[in-house]
Protein backbone atom coordinates (compact mmCIF):
# COMPACT_ATOMS: atom_id res chain seq x y z
CA UNK A 1 0.00 0.00 0.00
CA UNK A 2 2.92 2.52 0.26
CA UNK A 3 4.49 1.24 -2.18
CA UNK A 4 1.48 1.87 -4.49
CA UNK A 5 1.25 5.70 -2.61
CA UNK A 6 4.95 6.30 -3.39
CA UNK A 7 4.57 4.97 -6.84
CA UNK A 8 1.44 7.43 -7.21
CA UNK A 9 3.51 10.30 -5.99
CA UNK A 10 6.18 10.03 -8.24
CA UNK A 11 3.93 9.77 -10.79
CA UNK A 12 2.26 13.13 -9.86
CA UNK A 13 5.22 15.11 -9.73
CA UNK A 14 6.57 13.37 -13.14
CA UNK A 15 3.31 15.12 -14.57
CA UNK A 16 3.09 18.08 -12.93
CA UNK A 17 6.80 18.85 -13.98
CA UNK A 18 5.70 17.85 -17.75
CA UNK A 19 2.54 20.29 -17.74
CA UNK A 20 5.03 22.78 -16.12
CA UNK A 21 8.10 22.68 -18.05
CA UNK A 22 6.14 21.36 -21.90
CA UNK A 23 6.46 18.30 -23.45
CA UNK A 24 8.48 20.49 -26.20
CA UNK A 25 11.13 21.69 -23.83
CA UNK A 26 11.66 17.54 -22.63
CA UNK A 27 11.67 16.09 -25.99
CA UNK A 28 15.74 17.17 -26.53
CA UNK A 29 16.26 15.49 -23.11
CA UNK A 30 14.34 12.41 -23.26
CA UNK A 31 15.96 12.21 -27.01
CA UNK A 32 19.53 12.57 -26.69
CA UNK A 33 19.85 12.03 -22.80
CA UNK A 34 21.23 15.38 -21.95
CA UNK A 35 20.10 18.78 -20.80
CA UNK A 36 19.79 21.31 -23.38
CA UNK A 37 18.22 24.55 -23.43
CA UNK A 38 14.70 24.54 -24.68
CA UNK A 39 14.54 25.39 -28.15
CA UNK A 40 11.70 27.98 -27.21
CA UNK A 41 13.99 29.54 -24.78
CA UNK A 42 17.09 29.65 -26.69
CA UNK A 43 19.29 32.88 -25.25
CA UNK A 44 19.72 35.15 -27.46
CA UNK A 45 23.78 35.68 -28.53
CA UNK A 46 25.31 38.24 -26.96
CA UNK A 47 25.81 41.58 -29.23
CA UNK A 48 29.13 43.32 -29.04
CA UNK A 49 29.26 45.97 -26.63
CA UNK A 50 28.79 49.88 -28.66
CA UNK A 51 30.97 52.27 -28.47
CA UNK A 52 29.61 54.80 -26.08
CA UNK A 53 28.02 57.69 -28.59
CA UNK A 54 28.60 60.87 -28.14
CA UNK A 55 25.84 63.77 -27.75
CA UNK A 56 25.47 65.72 -30.68
CA UNK A 57 25.43 69.57 -30.10
CA UNK A 58 22.64 70.48 -32.16
CA UNK A 59 23.36 73.30 -34.55
CA UNK A 60 22.60 76.99 -34.67
CA UNK A 61 20.04 78.32 -37.44
CA UNK A 62 21.83 79.54 -40.39
CA UNK A 63 20.15 83.28 -39.95
CA UNK A 64 21.27 83.26 -36.38
CA UNK A 65 24.82 82.60 -37.19
CA UNK A 66 25.10 85.21 -39.92
CA UNK A 67 23.27 87.95 -37.51
CA UNK A 68 25.94 87.10 -34.91
CA UNK A 69 28.83 87.99 -37.75
CA UNK A 70 27.31 91.11 -38.70
CA UNK A 71 26.37 92.16 -35.19
CA UNK A 72 30.06 91.25 -34.33
CA UNK A 73 31.54 93.55 -37.72
CA UNK A 74 29.30 96.02 -36.55
CA UNK A 75 30.48 96.56 -33.01
CA UNK A 76 34.12 96.23 -34.40
CA UNK A 77 33.73 99.06 -36.57
CA UNK A 78 32.08 101.50 -34.19
CA UNK A 79 34.60 100.46 -31.25
CA UNK A 80 37.63 100.68 -33.40
CA UNK A 81 39.28 103.98 -33.55
CA UNK A 82 38.86 106.69 -36.51
CA UNK A 83 42.06 106.51 -38.77
CA UNK A 84 44.12 109.59 -39.41
CA UNK A 85 43.85 110.35 -43.09
CA UNK A 86 46.95 109.98 -45.15
CA UNK A 87 49.33 112.91 -45.32
CA UNK A 88 49.25 114.60 -48.66
CA UNK A 89 52.92 113.96 -49.82
CA UNK A 90 53.64 117.08 -51.51
CA UNK A 91 51.49 120.25 -52.50
CA UNK A 92 49.77 120.67 -55.55
CA UNK A 93 51.79 123.50 -57.68
CA UNK A 94 50.06 126.18 -58.96
CA UNK A 95 50.61 125.15 -62.36
CA UNK A 96 49.06 121.83 -62.05
CA UNK A 97 45.97 123.43 -60.50
CA UNK A 98 45.59 125.79 -63.50
CA UNK A 99 45.79 122.93 -65.87
CA UNK A 100 43.08 121.14 -63.88
CA UNK A 101 40.50 124.52 -63.82
CA UNK A 102 41.17 125.38 -67.80
CA UNK A 103 40.35 121.57 -68.33
CA UNK A 104 37.44 121.59 -66.13
CA UNK A 105 36.01 124.74 -67.72
CA UNK A 106 36.45 123.42 -70.77
CA UNK A 107 34.34 120.28 -70.07
CA UNK A 108 31.59 121.78 -68.63
CA UNK A 109 31.70 124.12 -71.84
CA UNK A 110 31.47 121.12 -73.65
CA UNK A 111 28.86 119.57 -71.91
CA UNK A 112 26.54 123.00 -72.06
CA UNK A 113 26.85 123.04 -75.83
CA UNK A 114 25.28 119.38 -76.23
CA UNK A 115 21.73 119.70 -77.00
CA UNK A 116 19.24 118.72 -74.40
CA UNK A 117 17.84 115.30 -74.73
CA UNK A 118 14.90 114.74 -76.52
CA UNK A 119 12.09 113.86 -73.79
CA UNK A 120 11.16 110.28 -72.89
CA UNK A 121 7.80 110.99 -74.71
CA UNK A 122 9.69 110.68 -77.80
CA UNK A 123 11.57 107.22 -77.79
CA UNK A 124 9.42 105.00 -78.67
CA UNK A 125 11.10 103.49 -81.48
CA UNK A 126 14.16 103.22 -83.50
CA UNK A 127 14.51 102.07 -86.84
CA UNK A 128 17.57 101.31 -87.85
CA UNK A 129 19.93 100.31 -91.21
CA UNK A 130 22.81 98.33 -90.43
CA UNK A 131 24.62 100.25 -87.33
CA UNK A 132 23.41 104.03 -88.93
CA UNK A 133 19.83 105.52 -87.29
CA UNK A 134 17.58 106.00 -89.98
CA UNK A 135 14.64 107.82 -87.51
CA UNK A 136 13.47 108.12 -84.01
CA UNK A 137 10.43 108.82 -81.84
CA UNK A 138 7.68 109.69 -84.27
CA UNK A 139 9.49 109.93 -87.33
CA UNK A 140 10.32 106.19 -86.95
CA UNK A 141 6.37 105.26 -85.77
CA UNK A 142 5.45 106.90 -89.06
CA UNK A 143 7.81 105.33 -91.05
CA UNK A 144 6.75 101.42 -89.89
CA UNK A 145 3.58 102.34 -90.53
CA UNK A 146 4.08 103.55 -94.09
CA UNK A 147 4.96 99.88 -94.77
CA UNK A 148 1.72 98.96 -93.92
CA UNK A 149 -0.69 101.44 -95.72
CA UNK A 150 -2.78 98.91 -97.03
CA UNK A 151 -3.99 98.27 -93.73
CA UNK A 152 -4.60 101.89 -92.74
CA UNK A 153 -8.10 102.94 -93.17
CA UNK A 154 -8.66 106.82 -93.36
CA UNK A 155 -9.85 108.23 -90.15
CA UNK A 156 -12.87 109.84 -91.32
CA UNK A 157 -14.34 110.27 -94.44
CA UNK A 158 -13.80 114.29 -94.90
CA UNK A 159 -11.76 116.58 -92.61
CA UNK A 160 -14.08 120.13 -92.76
CA UNK A 161 -11.85 123.01 -92.71
CA UNK A 162 -13.01 126.94 -91.47
CA UNK A 163 -14.60 129.38 -93.59
CA UNK A 164 -12.34 131.80 -94.42
CA UNK A 165 -12.02 135.57 -96.43
CA UNK A 166 -13.58 139.05 -94.83
CA UNK A 167 -15.29 140.53 -98.11
CA UNK A 168 -18.41 139.24 -99.74
CA UNK A 169 -16.33 135.96 -100.80
CA UNK A 170 -15.69 133.36 -98.31
CA UNK A 171 -14.09 130.23 -98.81
CA UNK A 172 -13.91 126.61 -96.84
CA UNK A 173 -10.94 124.28 -97.74
CA UNK A 174 -12.14 120.21 -97.30
CA UNK A 175 -9.56 117.06 -97.42
CA UNK A 176 -10.93 113.83 -97.75
CA UNK A 177 -10.06 110.78 -96.06
CA UNK A 178 -7.30 111.52 -93.76
CA UNK A 179 -5.48 108.94 -91.77
CA UNK A 180 -5.42 110.89 -88.60
CA UNK A 181 -4.99 114.30 -87.16
CA UNK A 182 -2.41 116.53 -85.87
CA UNK A 183 -3.45 118.60 -83.31
CA UNK A 184 -0.46 121.51 -81.57
CA UNK A 185 -0.38 122.09 -78.12
CA UNK A 186 1.61 124.06 -75.59
CA UNK A 187 4.34 121.51 -75.32
CA UNK A 188 3.63 119.87 -79.26
CA UNK A 189 1.90 118.40 -81.13
CA UNK A 190 -0.67 115.17 -80.50
CA UNK A 191 -0.75 113.07 -83.33
CA UNK A 192 -3.53 110.41 -83.34
CA UNK A 193 -4.02 108.09 -86.44
CA UNK A 194 -6.81 105.92 -87.40
CA UNK A 195 -5.34 102.45 -85.52
CA UNK A 196 -5.58 103.77 -82.39
CA UNK A 197 -2.45 104.98 -82.33
CA UNK A 198 -2.01 108.13 -80.24
CA UNK A 199 1.18 109.89 -79.48
CA UNK A 200 2.42 113.41 -78.25
CA UNK A 201 5.53 114.54 -79.97
CA UNK A 202 7.09 117.10 -77.98
CA UNK A 203 8.53 120.22 -79.23
CA UNK A 204 10.86 122.85 -77.54
CA UNK A 205 9.85 125.81 -80.41
CA UNK A 206 7.11 127.92 -79.78
CA UNK A 207 3.71 126.72 -81.78
CA UNK A 208 2.01 129.30 -84.27
CA UNK A 209 -1.67 130.03 -83.52
CA UNK A 210 -2.25 128.54 -86.86
CA UNK A 211 -1.53 124.85 -85.83
CA UNK A 212 -2.90 125.25 -82.58
CA UNK A 213 -6.23 123.29 -83.69
CA UNK A 214 -7.03 119.87 -85.60
CA UNK A 215 -5.08 119.55 -88.95
CA UNK A 216 -5.31 116.59 -91.21
CA UNK A 217 -2.73 114.02 -91.53
CA UNK A 218 -1.40 112.04 -94.76
CA UNK A 219 1.74 111.02 -95.63
CA UNK A 220 4.41 112.67 -97.62
CA UNK A 221 3.97 112.02 -101.46
CA UNK A 222 0.29 111.17 -101.15
CA UNK A 223 -2.33 112.50 -103.48
CA UNK A 224 -5.28 113.88 -101.28
CA UNK A 225 -8.60 114.86 -102.71
CA UNK A 226 -9.85 118.75 -102.22
CA UNK A 227 -12.78 119.88 -101.81
CA UNK A 228 -13.47 123.85 -102.14
CA UNK A 229 -16.44 125.67 -101.13
CA UNK A 230 -16.94 129.11 -102.66
CA UNK A 231 -19.66 131.39 -101.30
CA UNK A 232 -21.07 134.43 -102.71
CA UNK A 233 -22.19 136.82 -99.10
CA UNK A 234 -22.77 139.89 -101.37
CA UNK A 235 -25.62 141.29 -102.72
CA UNK A 236 -24.74 141.19 -106.05
CA UNK A 237 -24.49 138.06 -108.60
CA UNK A 238 -20.52 137.34 -109.42
CA UNK A 239 -19.17 136.05 -113.10
CA UNK A 240 -16.51 134.82 -114.10
CA UNK A 241 -14.81 133.93 -111.28
CA UNK A 242 -11.47 132.03 -111.35
CA UNK A 243 -10.42 130.17 -108.13
CA UNK A 244 -6.65 129.24 -108.07
CA UNK A 245 -4.68 127.11 -105.19
CA UNK A 246 -1.63 126.53 -104.66
CA UNK A 247 0.72 123.97 -102.08
CA UNK A 248 2.89 126.06 -100.17
CA UNK A 249 5.33 125.27 -97.30
CA UNK A 250 3.93 126.70 -93.82
CA UNK A 251 4.54 129.86 -92.47
CA UNK A 252 4.51 130.75 -89.09
CA UNK A 253 3.68 134.40 -89.68
CA UNK A 254 0.91 133.52 -92.14
CA UNK A 255 3.09 135.06 -95.05
CA UNK A 256 3.27 133.22 -98.39
CA UNK A 257 5.53 130.02 -98.54
CA UNK A 258 7.69 128.33 -101.20
CA UNK A 259 5.44 126.75 -103.41
CA UNK A 260 5.75 122.73 -103.47
CA UNK A 261 3.42 121.64 -105.91
CA UNK A 262 2.27 123.17 -109.28
CA UNK A 263 -0.77 125.50 -109.25
CA UNK A 264 -4.09 124.56 -109.53
CA UNK A 265 -6.96 126.05 -111.74
CA UNK A 266 -10.74 126.34 -111.72
CA UNK A 267 -13.38 128.66 -113.26
CA UNK A 268 -16.94 129.55 -112.04
CA UNK A 269 -19.49 131.33 -114.79
CA UNK A 270 -21.53 132.89 -112.13
CA UNK A 271 -22.61 132.83 -108.33
CA UNK A 272 -25.63 134.74 -107.00
CA UNK A 273 -26.05 136.22 -103.93
CA UNK A 274 -25.86 133.52 -101.09
CA UNK A 275 -25.06 131.12 -103.60
CA UNK A 276 -22.20 128.18 -103.18
CA UNK A 277 -20.24 126.65 -105.49
CA UNK A 278 -18.40 123.16 -105.00
CA UNK A 279 -15.15 122.41 -106.51
CA UNK A 280 -12.87 119.34 -106.28
CA UNK A 281 -9.67 118.61 -107.26
CA UNK A 282 -6.53 116.64 -106.24
CA UNK A 283 -2.91 117.92 -104.79
CA UNK A 284 0.35 116.15 -104.42
CA UNK A 285 2.19 116.77 -101.14
CA UNK A 286 5.65 117.59 -100.96
CA UNK A 287 8.03 114.23 -101.05
CA UNK A 288 9.19 114.74 -97.40
CA UNK A 289 10.71 117.16 -94.84
CA UNK A 290 13.23 117.60 -92.31
CA UNK A 291 11.10 116.97 -89.61
CA UNK A 292 9.00 114.82 -88.02
CA UNK A 293 5.52 117.22 -87.93
CA UNK A 294 6.01 118.84 -91.69
CA UNK A 295 2.76 121.25 -92.42
CA UNK A 296 1.91 122.87 -95.69
CA UNK A 297 -0.92 125.30 -96.37
CA UNK A 298 -3.08 125.56 -98.99
CA UNK A 299 -3.09 129.04 -100.59
CA UNK A 300 -6.18 129.75 -102.19
CA UNK A 301 -7.44 132.93 -104.52
CA UNK A 302 -10.71 134.13 -105.87
CA UNK A 303 -10.52 136.38 -108.98
CA UNK A 304 -13.21 138.14 -110.74
CA UNK A 305 -13.76 140.92 -113.17
CA UNK A 306 -14.08 144.73 -112.24
CA UNK A 307 -15.97 146.89 -114.03
CA UNK A 308 -13.26 148.21 -116.37
CA UNK A 309 -12.63 144.26 -117.22
CA UNK A 310 -9.67 143.91 -115.25
CA UNK A 311 -9.09 141.15 -112.76
CA UNK A 312 -10.23 141.94 -109.15
CA UNK A 313 -8.80 139.41 -106.04
CA UNK A 314 -12.14 138.85 -104.18
CA UNK A 315 -10.38 136.21 -101.97
CA UNK A 316 -6.81 135.94 -100.59
CA UNK A 317 -5.96 133.82 -97.95
CA UNK A 318 -2.21 131.81 -97.35
CA UNK A 319 -3.49 129.54 -95.28
CA UNK A 320 -7.33 128.52 -96.39
CA UNK A 321 -6.33 125.30 -95.30
CA UNK A 322 -3.11 123.38 -93.88
CA UNK A 323 -2.23 119.92 -93.98
CA UNK A 324 0.45 117.83 -92.25
CA UNK A 325 2.42 115.25 -94.35
CA UNK A 326 4.78 114.02 -91.70
CA UNK A 327 8.94 114.41 -92.79
CA UNK A 328 10.86 111.09 -93.57
CA UNK A 329 13.23 112.13 -90.17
Amino acid sequence: MRRSRSTLAAVLCVSFFVQSTGAADLAPVFARGMMLPPPGRMAPLPRPARPAERAVKPAREPWLVSAAVVARWVEERLTAALAAPAAVAEPVSPEALASFSAAASNEVAAVASLPNPEPPADRMLIAMEGRRVLASGLAAQLASIREFRADLKPLRPRFTGEWVGRGDVRARVDYLNPFGVTQGEAKGFRVRLSDGYERLLPSRKRIPESLMRELPLYFAGDTVDVEVRVRNDGAASLTDLTVASVQEAHTADGAPGAPVAKPVTKSVATLAPGETAVLRWRIKLSPGGLDAVNFEQTHLKVLGKDPSGGEKVLLDETQAGIVDPPGER
